[in-house]
């Protein structure tokens, strides 16, 4: 799949969580293609399409308990977000674009790192919001996902 890939998990249901996306996407200057509700598009002409799938689609069980145990809700939605052309701003864009949802929906955003994160960044983005490690990724809420895109060992992993 070409692009960049970037998925959250959501208390809410699908209907509620696609609503506050779809506003998200509106705010920030894109839209809707009308022939696909599905795919949006840049003032400059870049696409973007989102779907839902239920948290268990991709993610094992135990992880969904662990992220339940730490969130006290269960994930009810997993949200994906892609482009559907590479562009060096994809991942940035798309990860501010999750943590506003995330921010309004009580989600978590995915996050892969290009090597394990260390002890001090995983305390970090814990002090200013909510981390859960698994292997060389972690779950954001939207504060420490906020924290994680103003750190200037920021990056991010399609």
């Amino acid at each position: 799949m070409a692009g960049t890939t970037l998925s959250f998990l959501t208390s809410c249901a699908a209907e509620q969580s696609e609503q506050v996306l779809v506003e998200e996407l509106a705010a920030v200057g894109m839209t809707r293609d009308e022939g696909y509700p599905g795919y949006w598009f840049t003032a400059g002409g870049l696409a973007y399409e989102y779907w839902l799938q239920a948290p268990d689609c991709e993610i094992e069980p135990a992880e969904l308990q662990l992220i339940a145990k730490i969130a006290g809700a269960a994930m009810r939605c997993d949200v994906v977000l892609h482009t559907l052309v590479s562009d060096p701003t994809d991942g940035p864009a798309l990860a501010r674009i999750a943590q506003r949802v995330a921010g309004r929906t009580d989600g978590w955003v995915f996050i892969e790192f290009r090597v394990p994160p260390s002890a001090l960044l995983l305390r970090h983005l814990s002090s200013v919001g909510r981390c859960i490690e698994v292997g060389n990724a972690a779950y954001l809420d939207a504060a420490a996902m906020e924290a994680w895109l103003a750190h200037p060992d920021y990056h991010f992993v399609k």
